[in-house]
């Protein structure tokens, strides 16, 4: 059986977490998305409420409320009832049930080829080693919700690329780099050659695709001016750098967009750090009103109630939940993992939680990469890249609370390593990602992260 369906007027790409219409994506909540994908599965028969929450919820509590209040927007993004279209039957005292009729559309459908892909001249490629070649595939990463925060970067993004033959989106884990550069795709004017948007995060080394893989963007490129994305490539930045580098030197035609932890250092590289979502300042107390205003709240409160979470923020909360985004420095994923545990805890207990190993373990979206599926394995994914040396540094830096001088760390690790080695180590994990740089009044101040301070407290 395909991932694909087709009822009435839309069409259903699972694979892709996709819902379209008449070729339009419709944008619509994950958990929304799940619950109609539970049932498409298993047309006309009955899926019990406690059978989608543990579709939609998994690893977590929530009352049947929360299947009832998704179930209805759920609906009103179908528009059951709407011209006596009918979809979703409820059966009382038992669950729902998918009742329009349904096509299992064949594998040679699923690449949606004639519609949104081909009209926002995104092609997805998936590198996989076979043969020693490339798989190149249509599927473009179509954002389900509008981004929150973002529309003001994705302007100072878009301006950047339009000078540099190389731009590398660059920030620490979660920050929110696919996303944008995935977004910048979808925005940017048609390029004749169109985009090519590589995934490189599931393989190990790009070092024997480099001729093939050069070879096959450049006959692909020809004199047409094209837009290729690599993403997701610190773990392969030395096999990267190199290829890019011929690949620019080779056409002129060729734009190329990586997202990193970490810069490339190729010639000529543009780099744009991805701020993080804007946070209420410390600045005494705040309503819920005024922490609404930033972009970081926002996002709490939205993957709160996909979460189960179903009151709005109150002033009584707003302190905690400024505070919790401060604490995880306006980080996209950091937020979201943390959010969605608001309906088992309430907010005052996960703000109580956030500093334990607990919240290293927290499970986020199901249908996220491995590397985003919890704040630990984020924080794998980067820390083990790490030479011996950097990692006993990062456990060492973990001591400090706060924020900390370039001179405290590097006292603070020199006994064991001398000056020149920990002041070499800072400045790599700086690059990467790991530690942040702050102006204070002036001064340079260093600060790691809660979450990575606790798993380099922990784990290293």
């Amino acid at each position: 059986m395909s991932e694909t369906y087709s009822f009435g007027p839309f069409q259903l790409y699972t694979q892709l977490r996709v819902l379209e219409r008449g070729g339009a994506v419709i944008a619509m909540g994950s958990r929304a998305f799940d619950m109609l994908v539970a049932m498409v599965q298993r047309p006309g028969e009955v899926v019990s409420h406690r059978e989608l929450m543990a579709f939609a919820w998994p690893e977590l509590v929530v009352e049947e409320s929360n299947v009832r209040v998704q179930m209805a927007k759920l609906r009103r993004i179908l528009g059951c009832g709407r011209d006596g279209m009918q979809y979703i039957a409820s059966v009382s005292g038992r669950g729902y049930c998918f009742v329009a009729p349904l096509r299992n559309l064949p594998a040679a459908s699923t690449s949606i080829a004639d519609t949104h892909l081909v009209d926002t001249h995104v092609v997805h490629a998936d590198i996989a080693e076979r043969h020693g070649r490339p798989a190149w595939r249509r599927a473009a990463p179509a954002p389900l919700s509008p981004p929150i925060g973002r529309c003001g970067h994705l302007v100072e993004l878009s301006r950047a690329l339009q000078g540099a033959r190389l731009l590398t989106i660059v920030g620490a884990g979660g920050a929110g780099k696919t996303t944008l550069a995935a977004l910048l795709c979808h925005t940017l004017p048609a390029l004749e050659g169109g985009t090519l948007f590589v995934d490189l995060s599931s393989v190990t080394t790009v070092a024997p695709l480099g001729e093939p893989l050069v070879n096959e963007i450049l006959h692909t490129v020809a004199s047409r001016r094209m837009l290729l994305v690599l993403d997701n490539c610190e773990h392969v930045a030395g096999d990267i750098a190199p290829l890019v580098e011929r690949l620019l030197s080779s056409t002129t035609s060729l734009q190329v967009l990586a997202t990193s932890r970490e810069p490339l250092r190729v010639r000529g590289e543009r780099l744009y750090p991805v701020p993080p979502l804007g946070m209420p300042p410390m600045t005494g107390p705040i309503t819920a009103r005024q922490a609404m205003a930033f972009p970081a709240v926002q996002l709490f409160m939205d993957r709160a109630m996909e979460g189960g979470y179903d009151a709005p923020l109150g002033d009584d909360h707003a302190p905690a939940v400024a505070a919790i985004c401060r604490r995880l420095d306006g980080n996209p994923l950091a937020i979201g993992l943390v959010a969605c545990r608001a309906a088992l805890y309430g907010i005052d207990g996960v703000a109580e939680l956030l500093g334990t190993q607990l919240a290293l373990s927290w499970r986020g979206r199901r249908d996220a990469p491995a590397r985003h599926g919890t704040a630990e394995a984020t924080l794998d994914w980067s820390c083990n890249l790490l030479a011996a040396r950097d990692r006993r540094i990062l456990h060492c830096l973990a001591s400090f609370p706060g924020t900390f001088t370039i001179d405290a760390a590097v006292a603070a690790a020199a006994p064991e390593f001398g000056t020149f080695a920990v002041t070499q180590s800072i400045a790599g994990l700086i690059e990467k990602s790991l530690i942040a740089v702050q102006d204070i009044g002036g001064n340079t101040a260093l600060r790691l992260l809660d979450t990575t301070r606790l798993y380099a407290a922990t784990r290293l």
